[in-house]
């Protein structure tokens, strides 16, 4: 029986102010009057720096929502991958905010300083061999008065995915990304764990592992657990109807976020099994496993 993949593509921001708002799509709205020359203009200082390779320059104007490793490692990426221009619209803002809906028009003051403004456009790359341009949306966001902005990291990751990474990273087996938490109670036993990149979305893993029945009853249903450990929270449940004969077992393969962005490092995941049930309706909860060594 073999589960379908369920890929998770979301992308976790580092250091997000609490202000910023969530649960919602960026919509059309126009930025108050008096902030949008500010913008312009910081944008483009943000741009030049960028072109001229002034990189301290550009790690003063990302701000505060970094950590100083994350911020050190962008930097770094964008040495690679500069974006050397940025054609754009100011009237082509958007934002998010569950308070102004979907409709579109001038946001508050109060409230312009805490949201994160989109700006769209078309933005010219370079790295050492080639130059390309492609639709790009920067993110830009107010801190103690000023404009400040982030590079437009999910358009610079997939090219630096490409050129980084090589079949020998594709064919490598990396159990060491999971822990394997058998509890010694479990009628289960998960065994021959193989983890290996996602050839087309290389921030996934592809996980393939044996369910292995303990124990001389049939078992007809599962509940399965991969939770991340490491870099923030998240997980994957798999549960449904299964069919282990006595003291058989059976394959299985599932994906996980290995990270958010080229940035965050990778997050160690635990997988487990916490339910399971038996031909003839006895059954088996979780109980906290021991973690491996």
């Amino acid at each position: 029986m073999r589960i379908a993949r369920l890929f998770l593509f979301g992308i976790i921001s580092a250091g997000w102010a609490a202000a910023q708002i969530t649960g919602c799509m960026p919509a059309p709205h126009a930025l108050p009057d008096d902030l949008r020359a500010p913008l312009e203009k910081r944008l483009s200082t943000f741009l030049s720096a960028e072109a001229e390779a002034d990189w301290g320059q550009v790690a003063e104007l990302m701000g505060d929502r970094y950590s100083s490793s994350y911020e050190q490692c962008m930097v770094s990426r964008m040495q690679e991958l500069r974006m050397v221009s940025f054609d754009f619209s100011i009237q082509d803002l958007s934002t998010c905010t569950t308070t102004l809906g979907n409709e579109s028009g001038t946001v508050s003051r109060l409230a312009a300083e805490h949201l994160s403004w989109y700006l769209a456009g078309t933005g010219e790359f370079q790295t050492s061999s080639e130059t390309w341009t492609e639709q790009t949306r920067l993110r830009a966001y107010r801190s103690q008065g000023e404009w400040y902005f982030e590079p437009p990291q999910k358009y610079m990751q997939n090219k630096w995915e490409k050129v980084h990474y090589t079949e020998s990273d594709f064919v490598r087996d990396r159990p060491e990304e999971i822990e394997v938490r058998n509890s010694p109670s479990s009628p289960i036993a998960i065994t021959d764990v193989h983890v290996y990149m996602d050839r087309q979305f290389p921030s996934l893993r592809n996980i393939r592992f044996k369910l292995r029945n303990l124990t001389p009853k049939k078992i007809t249903w599962l509940s399965i657990k991969i939770s991340m450990i490491s870099n923030g929270p998240g997980e994957v449940d798999m549960q449904g109807p299964y069919q282990i004969e006595p003291k058989g077992q059976i394959s299985e393969e599932q994906s996980v976020n290995a990270y958010g962005d080229f940035c965050q490092g990778i997050s160690k995941h635990a997988i487990l099994v916490n339910g399971v049930h038996f031909a003839g309706g006895s059954k088996w909860e979780f109980e906290e496993p021991a973690k491996s060594e």
